[in-house]
């Protein structure tokens, strides 16, 4: 199910591999680090020659020979150090190219197709945010460090063979590297999960992260409620704490045990084995062809700088399992996270079927037929104080129009309860609706399901094309920008659009239809703020570009009237407002109705305040009770107007569904 590491890492013309291709700034990247750690390997085993060559002059007394060894090998640690810095800048630049590549696919594919909306609130992928920066970031970081430690440690054993052949021969060294065959099959056979452990630790992180950010955004509701609201968060994030702590003790604890046995039988006892390899041949060598004593020196030195970077290598490539394991663990969280956010920008807009996995217990496919096997609903319309017989539910369908029109529409919350059955009435321009019921009946259910972010269960729902739309809900989305770019949204801030690459300046002129506008509207701009009792906001600070933390500094209903000025700037053709003005005066929402009624805005709202009735022809009233009634909603005629505009279907479903006149 999960991607493969090489899917990852380099499949042509694949966007999410982290080397797309060989003409790529990745692929350099690559040559470039392989080219430094072969110049390593060359300086290491030239430096070892110097070295041996100053042992050899000093242990013969030859202070000139000495004092040049000297300088040459102050000389070679100019590159050898350029080299090594290089090693470790070059690692960081591949870290970030992969991180760059891999989080700009994941955010193109997150933000389309209302991804970020079904991963978050239809539970489409658990802690988004943690896996698009945190695991790409270890991921990235994980595959760029095992690159340097499989092909610099690889390259290093197989020059520093040939060096050491010519003092020591092939034999001696074949024995060296049966032994770390041995070891490496040994200490692979006691290591511990390394891979689940990552992807578990990474897990339990993100759930503690998680509960933080939900006191974070809760902060006030629990203050509000504290004590105990304090106390009771407290044994929550401890709780998370103490999994997180438990796990980490269990795990450091097999890594400690292993680590014993990787440091003993990589590195000291390996030592020892070097030496015994080296010291064999001398030994059991005839004196007279041992040489000098300087010359035994020298062969010494050098040879035991080559073994021990032999043996580093060699140990190095031992431990590759353990990265590979760990890289595993991230990986696997890394693909699912993929493979998530492909399905979820690629199946349809409305996300059926994760709404119907993750969020519905019930569906409407067992309306039309009762168990006995007489139609259970139907679809006529009757007086809404009565049970009816009602007709078949209609198939889904969505259908772009120049008004707003529900018609037999029936929706179920999530948790299986009918909310309304056969809802019809109509949205035409000039001629505002209200929703008005008790909480939970299902008012932002239906808008919900007008804006596509539920899918449609039955019925047939008409809208204008997205531009003449526009929503807001009773909690504003205040962007990160200045006063101005609160009220140009949602168009990209400013200094957002300054700095953007050219590329995605396109993909987001292809998305909106035309590019964002920023210079003479502060007059227009004005105007808005001016309507919604604002203005005083210019006056705070540095006016047009001030920027602040709106969501903190402003109140609850600042924040609504910003909103409406939001909506009054952009003056669509419907505004669906969603109890937008609940944290508003009575008087203020009077006044901020007004103002959409003469910019000649047409309302869709949803509102608990009897006198918002003027500004709308018609109430639509959800009552919840679909068991008694059977349809769960009737109607409230309040300008006959409404009546001369609709639709035969739409007159008739008023008529039926209560039709009461003022």
């Amino acid at each position: 199910m999960h991607v493969k590491i090489s899917n990852l890492l380099f499949v042509p013309d694949v966007p999410c591999s982290c080397v797309p291709s060989v003409f790529s700034k990745e692929f350099l990247l690559v040559l470039i680090q392989g080219g430094l750690l072969v110049s390593r390997t060359l300086l290491t085993d030239y430096i070892s020659r110097v070295e041996g060559y100053c042992g050899r002059a000093l242990t013969s007394l030859e202070f000139a020979k000495f004092g040049r060894a000297v300088v040459d090998f102050a000389l070679l640690g100019i590159p050898a150090a350029i080299v090594n810095s290089g090693l470790k800048f070059m690692q960081k630049q591949l870290e970030l190219s992969f991180q760059s590549r891999l989080t700009l696919y994941l955010h193109r594919l997150y933000t389309s197709n209302r991804a970020y909306y079904a991963a978050s609130t239809l539970g489409g992928l658990t802690h988004a945010d943690q896996r698009i920066t945190e695991d790409v970031e270890k991921f990235c970081f994980t595959i760029s460090d095992l690159y340097s430690h499989t092909f610099k440690p690889l390259l290093d054993v197989v020059l520093f063979t040939r060096s050491l052949s010519r003092v020591m021969g092939y034999k001696g060294q074949m024995g060296l590297y049966g032994y770390y065959v041995l070891v490496a099959w040994l200490l692979r056979a006691l290591a511990p999960p390394l891979a689940a452990i990552t992807a578990q630790e990474s897990a339990l992180v993100g759930s503690f992260r998680a509960a933080h950010q939900r006191l974070v955004a809760h902060a006030e509701e629990v203050a509000f409620n504290d004590p105990p609201g304090g106390a009771a968060e407290q044994l929550i994030l401890n709780q998370h704490l103490a999994r997180l702590i438990t796990f980490g003790r269990l795990s450091s604890f097999q890594r400690f045990l292993q680590q014993i046995a990787d440091g003993y039988f990589v590195k000291y006892f390996a030592s020892c084995v070097a030496l015994l390899v080296y010291a064999g041949p001398i030994y059991f060598m005839d004196p007279a062809a041992r040489g000098d004593q300087g010359q035994l020196t020298a062969d010494y030195i050098r040879s035991m700088r080559l073994l021990q970077n032999t043996s580093r290598g060699v140990g190095d490539l031992i431990m590759v399992y353990k990265r590979m394991t760990s890289l595993a663990g991230h990986t696997s969280r890394v693909s699912e996270l993929l493979e998530q956010v492909k399905l979820m920008s690629s199946e349809d807009i409305e996300h059926k079927e994760l709404f119907r996995r993750n969020c519905s217990t019930n569906s409407l496919s067992a309306l039309a037929t009762s168990q006995d096997g007489h139609q259970a609903d139907g679809f006529t319309y009757g007086d809404h104080q009565q049970p009816q017989q009602l007709q078949s539910p209609v198939p889904p369908k969505r259908v772009t129009g120049d008004v707003i029109c529900f018609h037999r529409v029936a929706l179920d919350a999530p948790d299986g309860m009918p909310l309304v059955r056969d809802l019809s009435f109509e949205v035409r321009h000039g001629c505002s609706v209200m929703l008005m019921g008790p909480n939970g009946c299902g008012k932002s259910s239906l808008f919900r399901v007008l804006a596509g972010l539920w899918p449609l269960q039955a019925g047939e729902i008409t809208s204008p094309h997205k531009t003449e739309l526009f929503y807001l809900s009773q909690r504003p989305y205040l962007v990160t920008g200045s006063l101005r770019d609160q009220l140009l949204y949602p168009a990209p801030p400013a200094r957002v659009w300054a700095g953007s690459d050219p590329r995605d300046k396109q993909l987001f002129t292809n998305v909106a239809g035309q590019e964002p506008k920023y210079s003479d509207q502060d007059k227009e701009l004005a105007a808005c703020l001016e309507a919604v009792d604002l203005e005083y906001l210019l006056a705070r600070g540095a006016g047009w570009d001030m920027v602040q933390p709106w969501q903190e500094t402003l109140s609850g209903g600042e924040k609504q009237r910003l909103a409406m000025a939001r909506l009054l700037f952009h003056k669509p053709t419907y505004a669906i407002l969603d109890e937008c003005t609940s944290a508003v005066s009575a008087d203020g929402e009077v006044k901020l109705y007004e103002a959409c009624v003469s910019a000649g805005i047409t309302l869709l709202s949803i509102a608990h305040r009897p006198t918002l009735k003027r500004f709308h022809q018609l109430v639509v009233h959800i009552d919840g009770t679909v068991g008694a009634t059977g349809k769960g909603w009737w109607t409230e005629v309040l300008d006959e107007k409404v009546l001369a505009s609709s639709s035969a279907a739409a007159l008739a479903a008023i008529n039926a569904a209560g039709g009461q006149r003022p």
